[in-house]
């Protein structure tokens, strides 16, 4: 089975840009601080994988990587713990909808 540390570490650094740039945008609703804080659950949760977030180039959104890093934990669903499936939909969803509610 190949090694999976690559795209968990991958996935790992798209969620710190998805929180990154969530934090960075004005947000007099809290909304961009509260998908950020889910978005840190999220890294919490994949903690136990001790694996170390990888630089990777932001996306131009923090949907775009969401949803890049909701791909490259697809690809090792075997070892990415269930509680972070449902989690990692909630804030796609909800980044996805910023603005257009």
């Amino acid at each position: 089975m190949p090694d999976a540390k690559p795209d968990l570490a991958e996935a790992l650094g798209h969620l710190r840009h998805a929180a990154n740039q969530l934090l960075a945008e004005p947000d007099p609703t809290g909304q961009a601080l509260a998908l950020a804080s889910q978005i840190l659950d999220i890294e919490n949760l994949l903690e136990e994988l001790v694996v170390e977030p990888a630089w990777v180039p932001a996306a131009e959104t923090a949907a775009g990587s969401l949803a890049t890093a909701g791909r490259l934990l697809g690809r090792r669903p075997d070892i990415v713990p269930s509680e972070v499936w449902p989690a990692l939909q909630t804030v796609l969803v909800e980044a996805g909808d910023r603005g257009h509610r």
